[in-house]
């Protein structure tokens, strides 16, 4: 099962980036500090904007999808 591990570990690795361009982008579209502290730390800037989730609803659906894709790649390497 190892290639199909490293075809999930691809596909979270590509999910995972185009999430946090997606993030830097909504947040300096916000402002310049809520995008300086998506660029250093993005967990936070995920907390910061878990209010407004439903306006950025497909940001947590491919940062969901990452997760699992990542799950699925660890369960499958062992």
């Amino acid at each position: 099962m190892m290639p199909v591990s490293a075809i999930l570990t691809v596909f979270t690795l590509v999910f995972a980036a185009i999430v946090w361009l997606r993030l830097l982008s909504v947040c300096f579209d916000d402002s310049t500090f809520a995008g300086f502290i998506a660029l250093f730390i993005p967990p936070l800037a995920l907390m910061l904007l878990m209010p407004r989730w439903r306006q950025e609803k497909d940001l947590y659906q491919l940062l969901g999808l990452a997760l699992v894709c990542l799950l699925l790649s660890l369960t499958l390497h062992l």
